[in-house]
């Protein structure tokens, strides 16, 4: 597998991943992970190699260059040192590309996880605004040859696993055609957890693990969690990102005058988003872009209702009014109400907290991982 970030790296491919590799070991499996980081290395945990590829090498803008160049041999070497039967990538990028067109060349059959566009992640990170994904591939010159890029690359797969429908649609319209999709929602190894019960003097703790990216709308769940206004309350928000992000962040809770209701606690390992998660009353995302969030599933193993946006695969998981509620992004005033809703209402926050926990059964790993084998032996049959 070649995934960017990896374990103890925080993010939704890291997540899917590791879990991803855990479970297939279980089935008596051989993966090994290619991923980034400072220095070539490898190690062996949990039954299965990390290699790491060196991202740095004279810390200058040169650096990109010489990846670019390194990769792929690297590429080769790892794949014919493992004799690695497929290749799966977890993320959509230049390297990811890269490692297709070699293992095409070598006769590897090749799969990707396609959760994330990346003209989207790319140019909205930037701050580049567009509505949807169909709108922002033609918003620019940078865009459309960004775009023309994606569709090259996405052709040098056999197989893309999309964790949606919604993500169906995005390939479609990128490629003309879903041929080659396969659905399998996101799931992960779900442990523990199980659905809450709160009290009436209980504080209400509001919880989001996020990227600090625009497309996120942190400063507006902040202004959103002020208006709430309800006492004894708390958000806790966790993750890292743009700094400028975290800064604009920062200033809306001073602006709001929430200093002390609200925590920005950064990368955290995934032990503690989860001792976090226990003690949540219920989670929140603004985000106006979703492929289908693992930490929904996570939120939602941990009793948590979600209140979400319904854009993307977030419809997919989130079921409106019974594991939380969805929102138009425009609509203000029926976020506010939800949050509202769920926090003063103890008896309707303790009945979607137990339709949430059995829901997130639905996406765990261990029962969904066979999808997966098939997925690789059909390749390997084709």
């Amino acid at each position: 597998m070649y995934c960017p970030i990896f374990p103890p790296a925080i993010g939704g491919p890291s997540t899917q991943a590791f879990n991803l590799c855990k479970a297939l070991v279980a089935k008596g499996k051989t993966p090994f992970v290619i991923t980034y980081g400072k220095n070539f290395s490898m190690k062996e945990d949990d039954g299965f190699k990390v290699y790491t590829f060196r991202l740095q090498y004279t810390y200058t803008p040169i650096d990109k260059v010489l990846r670019w160049f390194i990769f792929p041999f690297y590429i080769v070497y790892m794949l014919k040192k493992e004799r690695s039967e497929i290749l799966h990538c977890h993320s959509v990028s230049v390297l990811t590309f890269i490692s297709a067109f070699v293992a095409k060349i070598m006769g590897i059959p090749r799969v990707l996880k396609f959760a994330g566009d990346w003209v989207w992640e790319t140019l909205s990170t930037n701050k580049l605004q567009a509505k949807n994904f169909e709108e922002i591939y033609k918003k620019s010159l940078t865009a459309r040859f960004m775009t023309w890029i994606e569709k090259m690359g996405l052709n040098l797969f056999d197989k893309i696993w999309v964790v949606s429908e919604f993500r169906r649609g995005n390939i479609k319209s990128l490629l003309g055609s879903d041929d080659k999709v396969i659905i399998i929602n996101n799931c992960l190894l779900l442990k523990g957890g199980g659905a809450r019960t709160w009290k009436k003097d209980d504080p209400v703790i509001v919880v989001s693990a996020n990227r600090f990216i625009p497309h996120k709308r942190l400063a507006f769940m902040v202004q959103l969690f002020a208006e709430m206004n309800i006492s004894n309350s708390h958000l806790t928000l966790i993750g890292g990102g743009d700094p400028k992000e975290i800064e604009i962040v920062k200033e809306a809770i001073k602006k709001f005058k929430v200093e002390d209701k609200i925590e920005i606690l950064g990368i955290l390992p995934i032990e503690e988003v989860y001792e976090r998660f226990s003690k949540a009353s219920f989670y929140i995302s603004t985000s106006i872009e979703e492929g289908f969030p693992n930490v929904f599933i996570e939120a939602m193993h941990y009793g948590l209702p979600v209140i979400a946006t319904d854009e993307g695969g977030s419809k997919e998981l989130v079921l409106d009014k019974e594991t939380g509620y969805m929102f138009v992004p425009a609509n203000h005033q029926r976020v506010l109400e939800a949050m509202r809703r769920l926090a003063t209402d103890i008896p309707l926050r303790t009945q979607m907290s137990t339709k949430a926990f059995e829901r997130s059964k639905l996406f765990n790993l261990e029962y969904k991982v066979g999808e997966f084998i098939t997925m690789y032996n059909n390749l390997l049959s084709e």
